[in-house]
């Protein structure tokens, strides 16, 4: 099968997984015993009419399935709006989801220059003081319980060393914001100019506003932190066995005969030995993508992780349903970038 019809394949097959994704968490979310009409509305707005007029906006007294229809179809159509805020749900999704992807991008660095660097030295130094940190740092990182770590960072770098804040999002000057916006009028380059440019940090960066991009970091790196250090440990075990298992191998046996200088020996014994971790760290990439519910909660960072922990509170059904597709979605994209990128890595691939 060539890549062409891979990719078609793959790309059709995003509907039914959309589907099937949306279609789980509804009938999760439409199981839970409660009445989230009076959850939406305040107490002291408890006027009978009004409660049926909400009921009957949302589908609440029609079957099952034709809710569902209308929360999906009303979303796509860019129709739905937020029963808490009266905000329509994809305009609210758009404006966080950026700032999630401001908190991914920075804890994906920090997972890759900690994950990377520490499983080839314990690969390189098997059994020794490096490699026991990492077996130490992958168990602590897979027991420890993230809201806990989450808490623990906050107390020593916010009380103790008050090294960072936990209130708002910098973000760049409307200038800046409007000047990245009128590029949106150019076909291709505006949508990419503009896409990346709605994210605070970049944005910033390409006006030239560095104290923003400085305060930016300064209010991420200690939740990027946390969320590298659950991970890190687990992808330096894999980068380490991966790198063990191609060090092993006859075709670097054979280069050895040969003579090859080491560093030329472990540039191919790297290069096979990322396929398995390209997969670890674009799914761990999609999750970040995804919004960090708890971390993004704990930190108070007004991205898409924090939307979806209050409509799970709150039983709101139709921002629910928004965000979910989003993560869908995300997750969908980044998986296929990643099986793209294995025929790069490894030509001897096909699909």
């Amino acid at each position: 099968m060539g890549f062409e019809k891979f990719l078609i394949r793959r790309i059709i097959t995003f509907i039914p997984t959309l589907l099937g994704v949306l279609f789980i968490t509804y009938i999760i979310a439409y199981a839970v015993p409660a009445d989230p009409v009076r959850a939406w509305v305040s107490e002291k707005l408890m006027d009978p009419s009004i409660i049926e007029r909400i009921r009957a906006q949302y589908k609440f007294n029609a079957p099952w399935y034709e809710q569902f229809i209308f929360l999906v179809t009303s979303f796509l159509r860019g129709e739905l709006e937020d029963p808490v805020r009266h905000k329509n749900v994809f305009d609210e999704i758009a404006s966080r989801f950026p700032v999630t992807v401001e908190l991914a991008v920075v804890s994906f660095i920090f997972l890759v220059a900690l994950s990377l660097p520490l499983g080839l030295l314990a690969a390189l130094r098997k059994d020794s003081a490096v490699d026991f940190f990492v077996r130490i740092l992958a168990l602590f990182g897979s027991s420890m319980p993230s809201f806990v770590l989450y808490y623990l960072m906050i107390l020593v770098f916010f009380t103790y060393l008050g090294a960072t804040y936990l209130a708002g999002i910098p973000m760049p000057s409307d200038q800046c914001i409007a000047t990245i916006n009128s590029y949106s009028s150019y076909p291709v380059v505006g949508v990419v100019i503009t896409s990346i440019g709605s994210v605070p940090m970049f944005g910033a960066a390409m006006c030239g506003e560095w104290n923003v991009v400085i305060d930016s970091l300064k209010r991420l790196y200690v939740p990027a932190l946390s969320l590298a250090l659950l991970n890190s440990g687990f992808i330096a075990r894999i980068v380490r066995n991966s790198f063990l298992d191609s060090m092993g191998s006859e075709y670097i046996l054979y280069a050895r005969a040969r003579g090859l200088r080491k560093s030329n020996i472990f540039k191919h014994a790297f290069k096979n030995a990322f396929i398995p971790v390209l997969t670890i760290l674009g799914l761990s990439f999609g999750g970040l993508l995804s919004g960090a519910v708890i971390a993004e909660t704990v930190f108070n960072i007004p991205g898409l992780g924090k939307y979806m922990y209050d409509s799970i509170t709150r039983l709101n059904f139709p921002a629910l349903i928004g965000s979910v597709f989003v993560v869908a979605v995300v997750y969908l994209i980044v998986n296929l970038v990643v099986d793209i990128l294995y025929a790069y890595i490894d030509p001897r691939i096909r699909y």
